[in-house]
């Protein structure tokens, strides 16, 4: 049986090559998510109830910075996610600063899946709380959603509704703190080094907050030493005087 020699062909790029590509790929998809984000934190920051949507039909301009299509966008987000909806943003913009510094990158697929997650408990923490006077909607600020599942858990809690609220808000706010490290990509690792760093900050704060205490004081004492020498000086001066009148 004839055997036949095939000659390997040589790959078109080196490994080099094929790795700056793939970092400089990688980076550009960081920069495209940054992008995305800042798109969405724009449109939720000029968001106004005014503006034309599903549930607004209006002829008159949208104040959306992006126009009618960030006001449609910007209205379904804030009318069903309310303020939890700013999660969307958080999240692309963490995931685009890791592409660009190429820090985690890799667990990119097996975090952002649970995201949904995190919006979802970022909105019923919002619904925890009551509106400010310049809330514009008769729903809270957990959009619909958030209002629904949190008057969902407040029929079925026997702790009342009072003592259930804080539970709960308890409950979701931590929640969505621990799934929103874990959505961005957030390690043990990463979560020590912040730590420290923050302890390292309380630290030196505390000591520079003392040192600026003792100069202050330090300052305080000095002055006085020197206003009771002024007037120690002046005392003597009317002494003097009034000593020196009455001998003539």
């Amino acid at each position: 049986m004839a055997s036949y020699q095939v000659r390997q062909r040589d790959p078109l790029l080196d490994q080099n090559t094929q790795a700056m590509l793939e970092r400089r790929g990688r980076e550009l998809m960081g920069a495209g998510l940054i992008l995305a984000g800042v798109i969405f934190a724009l449109m939720l920051m000029s968001y106004s109830p005014e503006d034309p949507g599903w549930m607004v039909a209006t002829d008159e301009p949208a104040q959306n910075i992006l126009g009618r299509f960030g006001a449609a966008v910007a209205s379904t987000l804030i009318i069903i996610g309310g303020m939890g909806a700013w999660g969307l943003p958080l999240v692309l913009l963490a995931w685009g600063v890791r592409f660009v510094l190429h820090r985690g990158e890799e667990r990119a697929l097996s975090r952002v899946v649970f995201a949904v997650i995190a919006v979802a408990l970022g909105s019923v923490f919002a619904a925890t709380h009551v509106p400010g006077a310049d809330w514009p909607h008769s729903f809270g600020l957990g959009g619909l959603f958030g209002d629904t599942v949190l008057g969902a858990l407040l029929e079925v809690t026997p702790l009342g509704a009072a003592m259930g609220l804080k539970m709960f808000s308890l409950l979701a706010g931590a929640g969505f703190l621990a799934m929103s490290l874990y959505v961005c990509g957030f390690d043990m690792r990463e979560l020590r080094a912040i730590a420290h760093f923050l302890l390292v900050g309380l630290v030196v704060s505390y000591n520079s907050l003392l040192i600026l205490v003792s100069r202050g004081a330090s300052g305080s004492a000095q002055a006085a030493v020197a206003m009771q020498d002024r007037y120690r000086q002046h005392r003597e001066g009317r002494a003097a005087v009034a000593e020196a009148a009455v001998r003539d």
